[in-house]
């Protein structure tokens, strides 16, 4: 998808950086929460298109990590950015980050509809096909 909105950059609306940046912002955030590790972004911090790469490579090489390091039965104690206190299992926590990313691609790919430009597929079982 992010290859895609660069591919169109010119044509899109605020509103799917917005969703994008917040999509990545948000991976990074969790797995930074689970590894007590400073994070870099804020929720709703906007990024350009061409850093979007980086960010998303970078979620990824986190995201490895943990599978590698940790139990996903592990109960991790965390801070939200409002500074509230909670504690989840990891693996509820795992599939939130999942959820919440399928939730604003959708969002994203009806945006990317009512501006003309057509929507991408992003069902998982669709990508292990390729």
């Amino acid at each position: 998808m992010i290859a895609y909105l660069i591919q169109n950059e010119s044509k899109l609306n605020d509103k799917i950086r917005v969703l994008i940046s917040h999509t990545l912002n948000a991976h990074e955030i969790w797995m930074t929460r689970i590894l007590k590790i400073t994070t870099q972004y804020g929720v709703w911090q906007l990024h350009n298109y061409a850093s979007l790469i980086n960010i998303n490579k970078e979620n990824f090489y986190l995201t490895k990590r943990i599978l590698e390091e940790k139990d996903l039965n592990e109960r991790v104690n965390y801070v939200t950015s409002s500074g509230e206190s909670f504690s989840n299992v990891l693996n509820e926590i795992l599939f939130h980050v999942v959820n919440h990313s399928s939730y604003h691609r959708a969002q994203i790919n009806s945006e990317l509809k009512n501006i003309g430009l057509q929507p991408l597929i992003t069902d998982y079982v669709f990508y292990k096909r390729q």
